[in-house]
């Protein structure tokens, strides 16, 4: 009937004569297997073939139907009838009379009985309908197997894809309805440890879908989606996820882009709204035009207005408003300069790696939102006598100062910082030059001052002796290539992120001399200075990728020092503000 080719018919039907499954029962800490358990009918719910199956199944129902000429007459003068509204396995019958409703539910069961399905008639009723008023004149409906269909109660609504309705949609109910559905579930996974972006992507697949089922069918304002939107906002915030006054434009920017991948409800209603009233107004069916020709205002989808647009904001409008806020604009202002690989900067938020709670607070040290005294003195406008450093009273206490200059820190919580990403590339340097035969845990790899072997002399932190007194003799990696002759030197350098271009350029002048003695006195070739830059909020120096190809690395040992660096600058600035 479908025109599907006999070769995938025959298919489809040797599979099924395949389909089976076993159940596990746990006794006593003893599980038990059953026998083979053949599936004998039905389809698989959850499975991509078994939904279109279904309805390939149930299109002869709805021709039929549509061949009864029976139905509720919508516009005389067109001839247009409605006879049934089916989605799935939700069927919706409309008769002009009595009668005529009888007939196509006799209709109905003797097709389902016909391929094998069972009604759930605990679940059907019947409604009276008469010039705009329920009619109490109507008995139940009497199937073919004596099963009676009730009549609906005038006091109880009837559900049809979700929605509570009788000759009208309670919309005030409905919506409280789903504003609680979309709070619990959200509230489900936030408990659920996932990752961040598992946690994000949960809450746009399984959680949002939960309110857009009800957009085009329920008239909801801006006003109620933005409030809607504070509601989660402030769940995220209950949970940790969110910093209060970190950007709430980040959240629903892709995070390929720098934010988070939140659905905004706002977006998604006018989305939703537009694809349906596409669908509307490209449909040329007479039933489709007439329909579109009375909503007059009537749905939220407002089809008798061609013009009517919901605005939609696009990303790059995101963005630009992003990039303007004073606070919140200085990390996308960083990632957009030409000093910094915005791609590979990026790498932690398109993994999605961290606990949401890591990632919440990282993107408030960001935005710069943390309680630090000169947020709280000149942001925020607290009474605060000073806005001196707690820990040094030298310097103004800002995140600048705190993630990367305070004096109190330097001896300990910085070099702690730079040493995690310098053992993960002394790890993979040795391992790739054999050095080194098998790879360690990176927080239990210690480097040792010298390695070597046959063709390889790999030092680590250790002073470079020279003819002339070097002012910087002291590289964090100086690799010796005996065959080659050459020598790489290699310092890894943790700045702000405003000190990307300055660190390189520096790091390069620093190097030279000691670069140019070393040639001199082993007989060198040529003697290469690496510099290998990660900022504190873990933004990638635009010569990193290429420094770490011509160490013969694979780009995955970027991500590795970005992780390390974003979670040891997280942990300082939360031991900072948590002391005395």
């Amino acid at each position: 009937m479908h025109g599907v080719a006999g070769h995938v018919i025959e298919l489809l039907r040797n599979l099924m004569k395949t389909w089976r499954t076993f159940l596990n029962v746990n006794v006593g800490g003893s599980v038990t297997e059953s026998p083979i358990i053949k599936i004998r009918r039905g389809i698989f719910q959850g499975d991509t073939l078994s939904s279109i199956w279904f309805c390939l199944a149930l299109n002869p129902l709805s021709i039929i139907l549509k061949n009864t000429k029976y139905g509720y007459v919508v516009n005389k003068n067109r001839h247009i009838a409605i006879s049934h509204r089916m989605f799935m396995d939700d069927l919706k019958l409309h008769g002009a009379n009595p009668e005529q409703l009888r007939r196509m539910l006799k209709v109905v069961a003797a097709f389902s009985e016909l391929v094998g399905m069972e009604m759930g008639v605990d679940k059907c009723a019947v409604l009276d309908v008469r010039r705009g008023k329920i009619g109490d004149t109507m008995e139940g409906a009497t199937l073919t197997n004596s099963v009676t269909i009730p009549t609906l109660s005038k006091e109880v609504p009837y559900k049809y894809l979700g929605i509570n309705q009788a000759l009208e949609i309670k919309t005030l109910e409905m919506k409280q309805s789903f504003r609680e559905k979309l709070l619990s579930r959200i509230a489900m996974l936030l408990k659920a440890k996932l990752n961040s972006k598992s946690i994000f992507a949960a809450i746009n697949i399984w959680a949002i879908p939960s309110m857009t089922y009800s957009f085009g069918v329920l008239n909801w304002s801006t006003t109620e989606l933005r409030a809607l939107d504070r509601d989660v906002r402030s769940m995220l915030t209950k949970y940790g996820v969110h910093h209060p006054h970190s950007s709430a434009i980040r959240l629903y920017l892709p995070r390929h882009q720098g934010g988070r991948g939140l659905m905004s409800l706002e977006e998604a209603h006018a989305k939703n709204v537009s694809d349906l009233r596409q669908h509307f107004l490209k449909n040329n069916l007479p039933l489709f035009k007439a329909i579109c020709e009375a909503d007059d205002r009537v749905s939220a989808l407002r089809l008798a207005e061609p013009g009517y647009q919901l605005p939609q904001p696009s990303a790059e409008e995101r963005i630009q408003e992003w990039n303007g806020k004073a606070l919140h604009g200085r990390y996308p202002t960083h990632l957009q300069s030409k000093d910094v690989e915005r791609s590979e900067s990026l790498t932690y938020l398109r993994a999605g790696y961290f606990f949401p709670e890591t990632e919440g607070r990282l993107q408030a040290i960001q935005d710069q939102v943390m309680p630090t005294r000169m947020y709280m003195k000149h942001i925020a406008k607290q009474a605060i006598p000073s806005d001196r450093c707690r820990k040094c009273a030298q310097g103004a206490e800002s995140f600048q100062h705190v993630t990367s200059s305070c004096p109190i820190l330097a001896p300990r919580a910085y070099p702690d910082r730079h040493n995690a990403m310098g053992k993960i590339y002394n790890q993979q340097i040795a391992l790739k030059l054999g050095l080194l035969q098998d790879e360690v845990e990176k927080y239990v790899y210690l480097p040792k001052t010298l390695l070597e072997n046959q063709r390889y002399k790999m030092y680590w932190d250790a002073t470079l002796v020279t003819d002339r007194g070097v002012a910087h003799n002291r590289p964090d990696v100086a690799i010796f290539d005996r065959e080659k002759e050459t020598c790489l030197l290699l310092d890894f350098t943790v700045p702000a992120d405003d000190n990307l271009a300055k660190a390189y350029s520096e790091k390069i002048s620093k190097y030279s001399e000691l670069a140019f003695q070393l040639c001199e006195i082993h007989k060198l070739k040529s003697v290469s200075v690496l510099p290998l830059i990660i900022s504190v909020n873990g933004l990638i120096e635009r010569h990193l990728p290429e420094n770490t190809r011509r160490l013969c690395l694979d780009q995955h040992v970027i991500s590795s020092a970005q992780k390390q660096i974003i979670m040891s600058t997280t942990r300082i600035v939360r031991k900072f503000l948590q002391g005395p």
